[in-house]
C-alpha cells in the first residue's frame, strides 16, 4: 500500500472514473475492500494507543464494508471497537454483507444507539456515490458528533461531502483526517472540502499505475523553481519584464499600489502604475514604482499588463479596458475590469479574441456575473464554473476561493496551498501583482497563473506558523511572505 503525500502535483479522479477503476479491479479479483480496511486500520494503529475506544459509523454501501473491515482489524489487534450501523443490514451490498459476517464471526455486534463517549469516530457511512441530501435524522447525528468534539477519521470521503465538487449535501460530518482510496478526489480540495476533509492521505491499494486513465484534473503543488525563473548573472532589469498596472481610481489608489508592490517584490524588472486618480505621484515606501496617469501608461511599452485593481466602472475605466484589450502581450484582468466585461458584450468579445494570453481572476461573485448565474451556483460546482469561464472567454480562468481552481481550457487544477488568512481586503490585488510579475519574467500564462496562486497560498501557510488562528494577515504583509515562498523553492 502506498500513501501519497500531497507534496507534488498529482491527478484527481471524479467519482465516475474511480468507480470504473474499482469495478475493473474487482472483476479481476483484486480484494480492494480487504486492502482498504487493512491500510486504514494500520494508519489508525500508528496514531492511537490501544486504550483508545473506537466507534465505526457504517451504512449498507461499500463504504460501510470498508468500515466493518477496519473494525475487524482493530478488534483483532486488541482495540475496544463498537460499530454503529445506520440502515437495514439486509439491504447491504454483497461485499458489505460479507464484511458484516466476518465482523460477527469475530464476536462483533451492531449497535443501533449512538452514545457521546464514542472515542475516535471512524466515518464509513456514505461513500463517493452520494448525490442526494443527507436524511434529517442523520443530520441530527452529525450535529451530536460535532457537539461531542470527538476526533473523526473519514474513510474515502467525509459523509455528506460531494466527491466531485466539495459541496455539502444538506449536512456533512467534518473530519480531522480523511483516508481516501484508489485515487484522490477533487471534492476533498475545493469548496467545503478543505474544511471538512482535514489532512488527506491517499492509498492506491496496490493498483498498478497503468490501470489509471490520464486525468485532465490535478492537485497543484510546487517544490522546484520553474526553469524560466532561474536567474543568470548576465541579465538586467529589462530581462525580467516591464509590468504595467492600470487602476487606482479616486479612493482606491491602494489597490493599484498593492498590486505594484507585489509585482516589484516578486521579481518584475520594472513596474509602472497608471492611476485613474491623481492623489499620489510617488509611493513613499517603494519609490521604485513609477507612477503616472493611466492614459500615459497606455502609451508606454510594457511586456505585460494588469488591469482592474481599484479601476472602478466609470466611462474612463471602460475606455482604458478597451485600450488594454487591444494591446498585444499577456493581460491579467481582475476586479472591476471583470465586472465591466460582464456587462458589455463588446468587451467580452474583445477578450475572447485575444486568446489564452488573457488571465482572468474572478472571485465567485464576479464569476457568477461573467457566467450570468448566481454565486451559489458557482460554489456548488467550482470546477465546472472555471471550465465554463475558460471556454466562454477563451482564457486562463483563475476562480479564487478555498481550493482555487485554474483552467486553461485543456487542463484544470486545484491549488493545494493557502488558508483562511487570505480572506482579507487586498489579497486579490496581491495575487494579480504576483501573476503579472511571473508573466513578465517569462512564464506562460497557464503556468504563471498556477505558480502565482500556489505562492500566494504558501505565503499564508508560512504566516500561520507564527499566527496559528489565521487572524489578521494584511495584504501588504503577504508580499514579503510570498517573496520568501518563491525563493524557498528548490533549484536543481
Amino acid at each position: 500500500m502506498v500513501a501519497l503525500e500531497l507534496c507534488m502535483t498529482h491527478p484527481l479522479y471524479c467519482a465516475r472514473i474511480t468507480r470504473e477503476i474499482e469495478q475493473i479491479q474487482a472483476s479481476a479479483g483484486v480484494p480492494l475492500m480487504a486492502r482498504a480496511g487493512e491500510a486504514a486500520a494500520n494508519w489508525i494503529q500508528r496514531r492511537f494507543a490501544l486504550t483508545t475506544p473506537i466507534t465505526v459509523l457504517v451504512g449498507p454501501g461499500n463504504n460501510g464494508g470498508d468500515g466493518l473491515t477496519v473494525a475487524w482489524h482493530l478488534k483483532a489487534s486488541g482495540y475496544s471497537v463498537r460499530v454503529h450501523y445506520v440502515g437495514n443490514p439486509e439491504q447491504a451490498s454483497p461485499p458489505t454483507a460479507n464484511a458484516h459476517k466476518l465482523w460477527q464471526q469475530a464476536g462483533g455486534r451492531l449497535d443501533e444507539q449512538w452514545t457521546a463517549d464514542a472515542g475516535v469516530v471512524i466515518d464509513a457511512l456514505f461513500g463517493i456515490g452520494l448525490s442526494r441530501n443527507v436524511p434529517t435524522d442523520l443530520q441530527q447525528l452529525f450535529s451530536s458528533i460535532i457537539a461531542s468534539r470527538q476526533r473523526v477519521i473519514a474513510l474515502d470521503i467525509p459523509s455528506g461531502l460531494h466527491a466531485d465538487t466539495g459541496a455539502i449535501l444538506g449536512a456533512a460530518l467534518p473530519a480531522q483526517a480523511t483516508l481516501t482510496f484508489i485515487g484522490d478526489k477533487p471534492g476533498l480540495h475545493t469548496a467545503n472540502g478543505r474544511d471538512y476533509a482535514g489532512d488527506v492521505t491517499v492509498f492506491d491499494l496496490g493498483i498498478s499505475q497503468d490501470a489509471f486513465p490520464e486525468s485532465d484534473l490535478q492537485l497543484f503543488a510546487l517544490k522546484q523553481l520553474p526553469g524560466a525563473l532561474r536567474r543568470q548573472q548576465v541579465s538586467h532589469k529589462g530581462t525580467y519584464g516591464t509590468v504595467g498596472i492600470i487602476g487606482g481610481a479616486k479612493g482606491m489608489t491602494g489597490a493599484a499600489l498593492l498590486a505594484g508592490r507585489a509585482a516589484l517584490k516578486l521579481g518584475a524588472g520594472k513596474v509602472r502604475i497608471g492611476l485613474l486618480g491623481d492623489s499620489v505621484s510617488v509611493d513613499p515606501l517603494y519609490p521604485e514604482l513609477m507612477l503616472n496617469s493611466a492614459e500615459a501608461l497606455m502609451e508606454q511599452q510594457c511586456a505585460v499588463h494588469l488591469i482592474g485593481p481599484g479601476l472602478g466602472r466609470t466611462e474612463q475605466a471602460h475606455k482604458l479596458l478597451e485600450d488594454a484589450l487591444s494591446k498585444p502581450g499577456p493581460l491579467v484582468i481582475d476586479a472591476d475590469a471583470l465586472n465591466l466585461i460582464a456587462g458589455d458584450s463588446k468587451l467580452a468579445s474583445a477578450c475572447q479574441r485575444r486568446g489564452t494570453r488573457v488571465i482572468i481572476t474572478p472571485h465567485p461573485t464576479e464569476a457568477a456575473r461573467l457566467l450570468g448565474t448566481t454565486t451559489a451556483a458557482v460554489q456548488a460546482d467550482r470546477l465546472s464554473a472555471a471550465r465554463d469561464l475558460a471556454g466562454r472567454f477563451n482564457c486562463v480562468a483563475v476562480l479564487k476561493g478555498s481550493g482555487t481552481v485554474v483552467c486553461d481550457g485543456t487542463t484544470t487544477s486545484i491549488n493545494s496551498s493557502g488558508n483562511a488568512a487570505l480572506a482579507a481586503a487586498g489579497q486579490g490585488d496581491i495575487l494579480g501583482g504576483i501573476i503579472t510579475a511571473l508573466l513578465g519574467q517569462g512564464l506562460a500564462p497557464p503556468q504563471a497563473a498556477r505558480v502565482a496562486v500556489f505562492i500566494h497560498g504558501a505565503a499564508a501557510d508560512n504566516w500561520v506558523k507564527a499566527f496559528p488562528n489565521a487572524i489578521g494577515l494584511t495584504a501588504g504583509e503577504t508580499i514579503d511572505y510570498a517573496r520568501q515562498a518563491l525563493n524557498d523553492l528548490e533549484v536543481e
